[in-house]
């Protein structure tokens, strides 16, 4: 049966932090090194609700082979920086009004521990685990955000030195996933891919850590924040 979202995880590091409350996560990142460190906050548009649970019907951020990477959504927020200078910030992940029941929940939460060049640098990196690669391939799952490489040379930016995704790949359409390749945004800087740090990655599928008055247009991935900032303006909610 062709799915139709990414799968939540069951076992492994993310089904320890799934749908972790906020008075949790509050308590998990009260460490000082964390609270003045910068967050980029955005809205995940490819997020629904479908039988009251959040689902990601697209690519990034993809949460597939343990480990949350961003590498085929928001091109122009992920060229804000510099690639080597995305360690140790944190991206937070909320859904449209519509899929958090007239508020924006949150979906995701990493820090930063490895930023790539391009597909061809993460997927000949020993930071990412082989079998997180398989996982999250383009050319084995619909969902997959990373482009495995032809070869170990080529030009990284050309789609021609990638092996193309699945026919039913969510951005095989008129080739939608030549722009995750070939993509210049802010400053003439290339988005770097990102990938999260192994229990500072956090999931929900449900919408239980809401931005208490509505996720502001400045913390819409434009400008950057403090986790101090963002985590004092969520607001927790039991679901059942």
């Amino acid at each position: 049966m062709r799915l139709q979202y990414q799968p939540h995880p069951e076992h492994g590091q993310l089904a320890k932090t799934l749908n972790v409350s906020l008075d949790n996560l509050r308590s998990l990142l009260c460490d000082t090194r964390f609270q003045q460190e910068d967050v980029y906050c955005y809205v995940i548009a490819t997020v629904e609700t479908h039988d009251r649970r959040l689902v990601q019907t697209g690519s990034g951020p993809n949460f597939q082979g343990d480990l949350m990477t961003l590498c085929t959504c928001k091109h122009f927020m992920r060229t804000f920086l510099s690639t080597g200078d995305w360690k140790g910030k944190w991206i937070g992940g909320f859904t449209g009004v519509r899929a958090g029941r007239g508020r924006n929940a949150l979906v995701y939460m990493m820090r930063v521990a490895h930023q790539f060049d391009s597909h061809r640098q993460l997927w000949f990196s020993e930071a990412v685990p082989p079998a997180a690669k398989q996982a999250k391939a383009a050319d084995r799952d619909r969902f997959g955000d990373v482009y495995p490489p032809e070869s170990e040379s080529g030009d990284p930016f050309d789609p021609g030195s990638y092996v193309g995704p699945l026919e039913d790949h969510v951005h095989a359409e008129g080739n939608q996933w030549h722009k995750d390749i070939y993509y210049v945004g802010s400053g003439g800087r290339r988005p770097a891919l990102l990938v999260g740090e192994i229990g500072l990655s956090f999931l929900w599928n449900r919408p239980m850590v809401l931005y208490a008055s509505g996720l502001p247009r400045l913390h819409r991935g434009q400008k950057k924040c403090t986790l101090a900032s963002v985590l004092c303006s969520l607001e927790g909610l039991e679901t059942s």
